[in-house]
């Protein structure tokens, strides 16, 4: 992703309008929400992610730990088949 810096103009009410040509580079379309970020003197936009009520479970750390220890499982070839503890990377007998 390039890197652009274009000026803005911030209206009596607080509106800034975003830069076409930065809407393009980060396909942004419509209406969207940004998480507004004051760093170290700098304002950071980003688009906000909304995640549904009932899925936020998914997303919580605990799940997100769960997920990580499975994924690593798989990867280390650490799964189960059918209920038996063979790994499947075995032959079968």
């Amino acid at each position: 992703m390039k890197t652009l810096s274009k000026p803005v103009v911030m209206d009596p009410s607080g509106r800034l309008t975003m830069p076409a040509e930065a809407r393009r580079e980060l396909r942004l379309k419509g209406e969207i929400q940004f998480v507004v970020e004051v760093r170290e003197g700098a304002i950071v936009l980003r688009p906000a992610v909304t995640i549904a009520r009932e899925d936020a479970w998914a997303h919580t750390p605990e799940h997100r730990s769960l997920l990580a220890r499975a994924l690593d499982d798989v990867r280390n070839g650490r799964i189960l088949q059918g209920g038996t503890e063979r790994r499947l990377s075995q032959k079968k007998p």
